[in-house]
């Protein structure tokens, strides 16, 4: 007798990009990887394609489910009054979503606590006496870029700390502007916070250029413990988030959801942080600012 086994399903994941934010980031890369890992020996793949912008991502969509091409999507970068959300009710293709702060969404969350992580940040840097740290941030209008703004200024509040928040892409450019913008103005934070890994590489090479020593003039955390992060010179603090099981998890969602399983909400657990080369005990001779 010839064995069944289950025939294979494609998992469509779009990752809406700016020109300056080109391939698979390092937290995506590890996220697929991940997500990938699950799918191995469940007959199940990942299909991952790029566009400039949400409207391109939804027509990326709508040409795969008028051609069969997927059974499954993952949804990342929920942003303010997304019309990605109405679009997947049109579609019926089964869905999970990636963010964070819970939210009441229709379909299933892995929900991850990004205004903990802001929070932790400023915790630690507190302890090291830092009492004027800048974050850069990703986009605004992405929901989990506003939870972690809304911790960072509410925790730098509660602590007495002056805190200040600068728009970044992801970009490694977007973070070389900002830190060069941080560090030049007339009021220079002792520490600063990146919302991700290539954005605090791009600081990094920023305070190079500028003679600003890391970490005895400026302390930096970055979110998402990646590669990327511990090779940096010097090895980033991080934000960190097992970010390659979070992909399994995601799997393990998406995959359920494809199998009929109800709308859930998986939590992972809470971000923590991990202290190396590139933070310390606020020094006493520190850049000097003109605030």
């Amino acid at each position: 007798m010839q064995e069944v086994t289950s025939p294979d399903r494609v998992v469509g994941l779009v990752l809406a990009r700016t020109g300056r934010v080109l391939g698979l980031e390092p937290f995506m890369a590890d996220l697929s990887q991940g997500i990938e890992e699950y799918f191995a020996g469940r007959h199940c793949s990942l299909l991952i394609e790029f566009t400039a912008d949400l409207a391109g991502e939804i027509a990326v969509w709508q040409r795969w489910a008028a051609n069969d091409f997927v059974d499954g999507l993952i949804l990342v970068d929920l942003r303010s009054e997304d019309p990605r959300l109405a679009e997947l009710a049109g579609l019926r293709v089964p869905a999970v979503l990636l963010g964070g702060p819970e939210l009441q969404v229709p379909i299933t969350t892995v929900l991850v606590d990004n205004a903990e992580g802001a929070r932790a940040a400023v915790r630690a840097l507190a302890d090291l006496g830092h009492d004027d740290i800048a974050r850069v941030s990703g986009p605004r209008d992405m929901t989990h870029c506003k939870a972690r703004d809304e911790a960072f200024v509410e925790s730098c509040a509660e602590r007495g700390i002056r805190g200040m928040v600068v728009e970044g892409d992801y970009s490694e450019d977007s973070g070389r502007a900002a830190t060069r913008q941080l560090l030049t103005g007339d009021r220079i934070p002792t520490a600063v916070v990146y919302d991700n890994d290539l954005m605090a590489i791009g600081g990094l090479a920023v305070a190079r250029e500028l003679g600003v020593e890391i970490p005895r003039q400026l302390s930096v955390i970055a979110w998402d413990d990646t590669a990327v992060a511990r090779l940096a010179h010097p090895p980033l603090s991080v934000v960190t988030v097992d970010v390659h099981g979070l992909g399994t998890i995601v799997g393990k969602a998406v995959l359920a959801a494809m199998d009929g399983a109800g709308t859930t909400t998986y939590e992972v657990p809470k971000p923590t942080i991990r202290l190396a080369g590139s933070t310390a005990v606020k020094n006493q001779n520190a850049l000097p600012t003109n605030a």
